[in-house]
């Protein structure tokens, strides 16, 4: 097995970034208080903090491009929906990414 190879490898088995971004979310969402409802804010504040973590080094655009694809896959939040039960189907999301 040469270098281009093993490289090929490793791209198709690492998680994508938006992957990486959406699981961190729902990890982080899974510590909030389980009876208090997600709000957009709360949602938004968490995603920006794990988008800044993660694409530390990046560049720019490649973080940009995550970023967004990451944001753009988020489901909608069903009124009175706990972090925890929003944080399940966003790991459900995160598989397809």
């Amino acid at each position: 097995m040469d270098a281009l190879d093993i490289e090929l490898q490793h791209l198709l088995t690492t998680p994508t970034l938006a992957n990486q971004m959406l699981t961190a979310l729902a990890s982080s969402l899974q510590s909030e208080d389980p009876f208090e409802a997600l709000t957009l804010d709360t949602l938004n504040a968490t995603l920006d903090a794990i988008a800044y973590v993660l694409t530390d080094g990046v560049p720019a655009v490649v973080a940009m491009e995550a970023t967004e694809r990451a944001a753009r896959a988020l489901p909608t939040i069903h009124p009175g929906e706990t972090a925890d039960t929003y944080a399940l189907r966003v790991l459900t999301i995160a598989r397809g990414l």
